[in-house]
This record gives structure tokens, sequence and C-alpha cells, in this order.
């Protein structure tokens, strides 16, 4: 039997697993001349407006996402070409998405402790210039304490360059809060948002690790584009 190996990258965040939207195939290994590549098919789902979209998909050139549901992929289509296109990343991985940022405010899930300085102070977001928070390349590092309000990172060294991040605590307060970074200074453009409100209990992290975004590159800020190396602004509470 011949043997057809894919690599496919997956994104491992905060207790969710990875989505379909985020699928990167690497090229092929091991194709003799003769060889056939099977489409791999999976589903692709997502929430707009309230409603949910799924559709089969499967990868041509091992990076373009084909959906087959002609319906939901003219709505996909259409959603990654909103100029203010807002991402929420669900703590179970499910993707939801916003025309503005200022809709998925809205939506998202609050706590009594949500704007608790005493909880607060203890949060720190690391931002990492390299996937993986700089542990198989070294690169640069920026710590902030929360809440954190950042209407440029240029004056930090790190406009365009964040890869990864991750959000730690000395103590597990248990509460809710969220991250959203921005495509353009002045918390413009595009965003993509993340919730956490319990550690991970990572081993390979001292503290309580509460978000953990391995790698930006799995996320679309639209078509062709990919969240890698694209923040330029950022909130967190």
């Amino acid at each position: 039997m011949r043997k057809i190996t894919i690599l496919i990258a997956l994104f491992i965040g905060v207790m969710f697993g990875c989505q379909n939207s985020d699928l990167e195939l690497a090229p092929t290994e091991n194709l003799q001349s003769k060889d056939q590549l099977i489409p791999l098919r999976e589903t692709f789902d997502f929430t707009y407006n309230g409603k949910n979209y799924s559709s089969p998909f499967y990868m041509k050139n091992d990076t373009l996402m084909i959906l087959e549901d002609e319906e939901v992929a003219v709505i996909y289509d259409r959603l990654q070409e909103l100029p203010d296109l807002a991402t929420y990343v669900t703590p179970n991985g499910d993707i939801e998405y916003y025309d503005t940022y200022n809709d998925l405010q809205n939506k998202l899930p609050q706590s009594p402790m949500h704007n608790s300085p005493r909880f607060a102070s203890q949060y720190t977001l690391n931002v990492y210039e390299h996937a993986n928070y700089n542990r198989d390349r070294t690169g640069k590092m920026q710590s902030f304490k929360m809440p954190i309000l950042l209407p440029e990172l240029k004056s930090y060294g790190m406009n365009d360059m964040i890869s990864s991040c991750a959000i730690i605590n000395s103590q597990n307060p248990g509460t809710i809060g969220s991250v959203t970074f921005f495509r353009d200074p002045n918390y413009q453009a595009q965003s993509i948002t993340f919730t956490y409100a319990f550690p991970l209990g990572d081993p390979t992290w001292n503290n309580y690790v509460f978000l953990l975004v391995e790698n930006f590159h799995n996320y679309k800020v639209k078509k062709k584009i990919n969240w890698n190396d694209r923040i330029s602004s950022l909130k967190a509470f």
C-alpha cells in the first residue's frame, strides 16, 4: 500500500482544540510520481450574527481551504473582507465572528470580579516574538501587568512582531478575563479576542497559566493573511 504522509499544523490554545479554519497543511512527503493525493475533508464550523454555519471542506494545494457548501463559502468570504471584523475564540475553541469589536464587547462573558483591581493586578500578559513562546528560537518578550491598554506597540519594540502569548498568574483567582489584539494602532481594523476563566494546569509553567496562544499563524485576519506578525495594539482586562 502506498503511503502518503500529510503533516497537519494544529493550534493548541486555552482549554480548546483546533479550529478547522485554522488548519494549515505542510507540503506532502514520500509521494511517488504516480501517487495521488486524496483531499482531506473535515467540517468547518463558525457562528455569525447568532447563526451557526457548517460546511465540509478540503485543502487544495496543501494550504487553501475550499468550503463545499456554496452558501457558507459566500458568507465566509464576505466576512474575511470586513475591515473591522472581530474574531472571538471561545474558551472551548469555537470561532464566532462579529462585524466590529464594539459588537463583540456586548457579547463577552462577564464576572463579578472582572474589574477587581485586587485580582487583575495578579495577572501578567506575556507576548513573544516567535511561536511556542520563544522556546524554539531566541527572540524578544514583553510582560505587561493587567489590566493594560496599549494603543501602540512600536515603543515596546513589538509592533507587528507578536507570534505567541501567554497569560499567567501567581495565584488562582478563577475570574473571567479577556485579551484583544488589533491589527492597527489605536485599537483599529480587525481584532481577535480570547477569554479565560480557569488555569490550565500546564506543568511546563511555574505559575498558573490561564491563556496559551502558541502560534498566531493559526488564525486568519482575512483571506490569505494570518495574525502572525500583524498585531499593533492590544487590550487586556
